[in-house]
């Protein structure tokens, strides 16, 4: 991902603010603030608060990126490359709780439907790369093969996706990374080929 020092800043900085005081705040003046800048200065790194957006989803899809292709070079078993997959969603967003309250908010596709396109690649990337790992897993006698894969996408990133909402809206009152984990064992034994 192409991205400097300084604009890496201010994404961070307008993930805050997102996640912190809603979409509607992320002003160039409350993102000059928040870094101790002036107003001027936001506009030589970034054209427009769209554009800003853009590359925050970006960032997103980088860091997704570099997950699976190092899930993929591990040359795990398709179980533990879904293990893998999930639990590293949980502990991005245990490290950075603001991004995630960012990528799972609603609010942003109200305003503009054009990050839908973002987000819907990074979804198709996800669903690809989990559904490869299910069919190598019915492929060899893992995963119970009578279930659909794409089903199982949706019931795995889907229950991941609610975990982490109900954890945000809690203010981080359990452990994501316990809680997940918990959850994600309790899918495995549902699809899991019986030994």
């Amino acid at each position: 991902m192409d991205i400097t020092k300084r604009q890496m800043e201010i994404v961070q900085a307008a993930i805050k603010v997102i996640a912190q005081q809603g979409y509607e705040k992320l002003t160039t003046k409350n993102l000059a603030n928040s870094l101790g800048v002036s107003d001027a200065a936001m506009y030589k790194h970034f054209d427009s608060k769209r554009e800003l957006i853009h590359m925050i989803l970006n960032y997103f899809q980088h860091i997704s990126n570099r997950s699976i292709a190092q899930i993929n070079a591990q040359e795990l078993s398709p179980l533990d490359s879904i293990s893998s997959f999930v639990l590293s969603r949980y502990d991005l967003f245990t490290a950075d709780p603001d991004l995630a309250m960012v990528i799972f908010s609603e609010e942003l596709f109200k305003n503009d439907h054009s990050f839908e396109g973002n987000l819907l690649t990074v979804m198709h990337i996800h669903r690809d790369e989990v559904m490869r790992y299910i069919m190598q897993g019915q492929e060899i006698g893992q995963i119970r093969t009578e279930l659909n894969p794409l089903h199982l996408f949706r019931i795995i990133v889907g229950s991941m996706r609610l975990t982490v909402t109900q954890w945000n809206m809690s203010k981080h009152a359990f452990s994501l990374m316990e809680e997940g984990n918990s959850q994600l064992q309790t899918i495995i034994k549902l699809i899991e080929v019986a030994k």
